[in-house]
């Protein structure tokens, strides 16, 4: 699938839906749904941003003037417009919203029915949206997003294969590095460094980064980390300089984005040898994510992932440290809807991407939690990161 295909076949998919909901025009405005439907990141998003995805017509992206070469160069978006002033970029208006007026009459269209992915939408932006375009109502289409990036495409599914294939060798560069008696610090670095060169040798024409905020400039995305002991319990944090100790657990953490699309592999370690109740513990994440894993097959309700490693906790005597949910979508965010959990009402089919990551975390002992990224296929899945895993040892 090349880059413009892709690009047609989603916007033509997602013009379906807002014909379904009799929605005029969709103003997509969160810079990683403007990168699904059109595959440009500005890499800095401090200026505004808009995609126009009418229900019937051309779309196009409205960018600010300095973003306007950037997207001619790398998106696949014939009809790109620009406000404000910058070079010799051609601009249609200075204020954002009075570009957006003139970009939309564009369409022709009288009071329309907007849609807007309103939570992340400002409560000024709402205002302006609504007085400039003389909204007749307007919608909520986050859903209607998410429900287009649920199932990837092949041009999505190629980049999560690269993703991997960086994050696989960054793991194994990380555990190699503990087992070595590396710090945190250390271990991190060497996963690192790991991924960069590879990144260079095999993937170089692809940006390895995010998409930032309006505080944030990200150019490069490596949230690779390693934990220790009750800090495992906080989730993720960033490494310290600290030398795992025997006795101690440990969770490395290797996170990579190749073109947009993100990977995680976690694995969880022990120190020497572990007490009676750490032990059990370890056994009993290993065999609720062993199990957790054979429920993923196409057909099958989401809530099986769940409910399969929960049934393992709680027969083993771990009810209380119950997680909220055994895993989450994986795409274009980290943290990708939809959430793998006992009320996911989601079947399963080919093409849905999302991590299986049961764990028991408390800062009484620290925690276990290998997370696998995988992806749903006619058969039954293929593990993205199918690195070394189970009772694993420093």
């Amino acid at each position: 699938m090349t880059p413009e295909e892709c690009v047609k076949s989603r916007i033509e998919s997602f013009q379906a839906r807002l014909a379904e909901r009799n929605i005029d025009l969709a103003i997509i405005t969160k810079p990683v749904d403007i990168y699904h439907f059109s595959l440009f990141n500005p890499v800095v998003q401090s200026m505004k941003s808009f995609m126009l995805i009418p229900q019937k017509g051309e779309a196009r992206l409205l960018l600010h003037a300095l973003r306007g070469p950037h997207a001619r160069k790398e998106s696949p978006i014939q009809n790109i417009v620009c406000y404000a002033k910058w070079g010799s970029t051609p601009s249609i208006a200075e204020d954002p919203f009075e570009a957006l007026r003139l970009a939309a009459a564009e369409y022709g269209l009288s009071h329309p029915v907007v849609g807007a992915e309103l939570g992340a939408l400002t409560y000024s932006d709402y205002k302006s949206l609504r007085a400039k375009l003389s909204v007749r109502e307007l919608e909520d289409v986050t859903g209607l997003v998410s429900a287009e990036k649920l199932v990837k495409d092949a041009l999505a599914i190629e980049r999560l294969r690269m993703a991997a294939d960086l994050a696989n060798s960054g793991m194994d560069a990380m555990l190699r590095a503990l087992r070595g008696g590396a710090s945190e610090i250390e271990a991190s670095n060497a996963s690192i460094a790991r991924v960069l060169e590879d990144w260079r040798v095999k993937y170089p024409e692809y940006e390895l980064c995010g998409f930032g905020t309006s505080e944030e400039q990200v150019t490069l995305s490596l949230p690779i980390s390693c934990s220790s002991c009750d800090r495992i319990a906080f989730g993720a944090d960033a490494p310290r300089d600290y030398v795992p100790r025997r006795g101690d657990l440990v969770l490395p953490i290797v996170i990579t984005t190749v073109g947009g699309y993100s990977v995680e592999n976690e694995r969880s370690l022990y120190v020497g040898e572990l007490d009676g109740y750490k032990t059990r513990v370890f056994e009993t994440v290993i065999e609720a994510h062993e199990k957790a894993l054979r429920q993923v097959k196409p057909g099958a309700p989401m809530a099986n992932v769940f409910n399969a490693a929960a049934k393992v906790f709680i027969d083993n005597g771990f009810e209380e440290f119950l997680p909220g949910r055994c895993g989450h979508g994986m795409g274009l965010s980290l943290h990708e809807w939809p959430s793998v959990d006992n009320k996911s009402g989601l079947i399963l089919e080919p093409g849905m991407v999302f991590t299986v990551e049961p764990g028991l975390m408390d800062v009484t002992f620290g925690g276990v939690r290998p997370s696998d990224t995988v992806l749903v296929t006619p058969e039954g899945y293929e593990n993205l990161t199918d690195t070394e895993n189970g009772l694993m040892k420093i």
